[in-house]
């Protein structure tokens, strides 16, 4: 018996075997003596060992099977009472495997005798019970179909520090790293998938998550297995024979989408062999899932040409195109068909069965790189948005600039027209009242026809007029009652000096925050002023009303009255001014007169109502 010491370790590279053919499979026996298998036919082989298989299966070798014995003889080893463990870095078989030690089941596989856990290593102890001494000799039980062939690596024999280590490298190799990429490829890919529904324009976000969900079913039997399943043994098995084949699709959907040169013949024909593969495979379809084990190396040879022809012409267009991710891509599927090559030699045993399957890792490859494609892409969708928004953001500010220019212009202008209207309203109410008074009373003095008291009188209602015409250049709310208090208070005394009794019996008014203060000012200014020279009137009375619509201003005066039509007629401009200011601000004044008295009424809206002044040189401003 070859073996090498390493460490604390007994490495196993040769064994004896004894292969027994029958029909079907049966469970191990509970105890066993080597010599009481049938037989005397133990032959020497080397470890790693390999029985070959059937390319094309015959209708046979789908249902007999050969039970393959390997003994080890361990009587080299010093005896020990210390825990010895058993290291099978690989085995694999379309069957069971069960160990004995010196006669004794120790471990027996379970679940499906095709999903058995074959990737997973092996590590059991020889003698688990305490104070017992390890076995001189193990039987290693491999049962299989005869055209599946079976393969087994070298055995390890020694303590726990010894071959713990090289059985957690091995399960991290063969099972935990294909899992976790497969976990991490599945979990990006629901991320991608999450990216999609926001923006489903973008295909290659669904492209990279079909890809990443049928990668994560294709490695599922590189890692699961040796338990029952949620599903029977068939569909499995269907599944992962179909996933392969539309993982290369859509690989080349991705690179089509990516160089932006479609295939259209190479699309159809390629989903066309997936779709016959599909169909001819499908458990009810194929007669047992044995004869679809049996066939899938086949079936991987005659996926190889496609997908070598597939990846060629995409790296040929990524290439014309100049794209390095199309490149990147179609490289490393070209260097996943070499992968998958050695794959289908490991699976067909014709390398040894102690190596490693490549596929799963070829495509944890893929993940990286196709995650760095969408990252890259994903990176620079956020890019664009920012340079967009920056781009955006100097228009905006141009924009701005240029907005605040035209509003200090606008504000010029607009300081320049209050300047001009106030400039007109001051020389229209310095014409009308401050300049008209002081005119007639120029020549009458010059006349000589009036008096000093007359004068007096003359100068004092100058003066409240240009009191008034100050008042209405200030600043002050729209407030009808605060107006009529400012009249009051300035017109007051003139009113009182005059001989004349004020009546107030102004009431509260809705408020009118549209009003014009001076051109109310001035209309209620002249009309006390018209009073005062004209109607020698004893009694003034303000009041107010509202009426639903607007609000009423009324003047009363027990004067002599006037000829209503022939005043406003007249070349003077007193009543028409009036009217026209009235009318600027949306409002009406009228007078009724007679020979008891005087009464004005000015109305205010409500709302405000604009009217398009008269012009000054048509016949109602005349």
């Amino acid at each position: 018996m070859r073996c090498r010491q390493r460490d604390d370790a007994v490495h196993f590279t040769q064994a004896e075997l004894l292969s027994i053919p029958g029909t079907g499979y049966s469970a191990p026996p509970q105890r066993l003596e080597d010599a009481g298998l049938p037989g005397d036919g133990w032959k020497t082989v080397s470890l790693p060992h390999t029985a070959g298989r059937e390319l094309v299966p015959t209708s046979s070798g789908g249902t007999q099977t050969i039970t393959d014995w390997y003994r080890i003889d361990l009587t080299g080893l010093a005896p020990s009472a210390q825990q010895r463990l058993l290291y099978l870095p690989r085995w694999k078989t379309l069957g069971h495997i069960a160990v004995y030690g010196d006669g004794l089941l120790l471990y027996q596989s379970h679940g499906s005798p095709i999903h058995n856990g074959y990737n997973h290593p092996l590590l059991l102890p020889l003698n688990a019970t305490a104070h017992t001494l390890s076995p001189a000799s193990v039987l290693i039980r491999v049962n299989r179909l005869r055209s599946s062939g079976s393969g087994f690596s070298t055995v390890w024999v020694g303590d726990q520090d010894s071959l713990d280590w090289r059985y957690q490298v091995r399960q991290m190799l063969q099972v935990q790293l294909p899992f976790m990429g497969s976990a991490a490829f599945l979990a990006v890919g629901l991320f991608a998938f999450a990216v999609w529904l926001g923006k489903k324009r973008e295909s290659l976000y669904l492209l990279f998550f079909a890809i990443s969900a049928t990668a994560s079913l294709r490695m599922l039997h590189y890692y699961a297995g040796g338990d029952y399943f949620p599903i029977s043994d068939e569909w499995f098995e269907w599944v992962t024979v179909a996933s392969l084949l539309w993982l290369i699709i859509l690989i080349h959907l991705f690179l089509e989408r990516l160089h932006q040169q479609p295939s259209a013949w190479l699309t159809r024909s390629s989903v066309a062999l997936a779709l016959a593969c599909n169909v001819a495979t499908l458990p009810h379809v194929s007669t047992s899932i044995a004869s679809l084990y049996l066939i899938t190396p086949l079936l991987n040879l005659t996926v190889l040409p496609v997908a070598v022809l597939i990846f060629a012409v995409n790296l040929r267009k990524a290439l014309r195109a100049q794209l390095p991710e199309g490149r990147l891509v179609a490289g490393w599927a070209a260097v996943t068909v070499g992968f998958t090559s050695y794959d289908g030699l490991l699976q067909n045993n014709l390398v040894s069965p102690e190596s490693v399957y490549t596929s799963p890792y070829a495509i944890i490859g893929l993940f990286f790189i196709v995650s760095y494609i969408m990252f890259q892409r994903y990176t620079g969708a956020f890019a664009e948005v920012a340079r967009l928004n920056k781009g955006l953001a100097q228009r905006l500010q141009a924009r701005e600039a240029e907005l605040e220019q035209s509003y200090q212009r606008l504000r010029v202008i607009e300081n320049e027209q209050m300047l001009g209207a106030e400039r007109r309203r001051l020389m229209q109410d310095m014409h009308d009242g401050l300049g008209s008074s002081l005119i007639s009373a120029i020549r009458s003095v010059e006349q000589g026809a009036m008096n000093d008291a007359e004068i007096s009188g003359v100068l004092k209602g100058c003066m409240d007029d240009l009191k008034l015409t100050i008042d209405s250049m200030e600043s002050v709310d729209a407030d009808l009652l605060l107006l009529l208090a400012t009249l009051r208070f300035r017109l007051a005394p003139r009113i009182e000096s005059a001989g004349v009794t004020l009546r107030w019996e102004v009431q509260p008014v809705p408020a009118l925050p549209w009003l014009d203060p001076s051109s109310a000012l001035r209309i209620m200014q002249e009309c006390v002023a018209n009073v005062l020279r004209h109607t020698r009137a004893t009694t003034i009375c303000f009041s107010t009303a509202t009426d639903g619509q607007g609000v009423c201003v009324v003047i009363e005066d027990n004067g002599a009255g006037f000829a209503v039509d022939e005043a406003l007629h007249r070349s003077g401009r007193g009543l028409r001014n009036q009217q026209r200011r009235a009318l600027a601000i949306g409002g009406t004044v009228r007078w009724e007169s007679s020979s008891a008295g005087t009464r004005l009424t000015l109305w205010l809206p409500l709302q405000p109502i604009r009217h398009t002044p008269t012009p000054q040189n048509s016949p109602e401003a005349r």
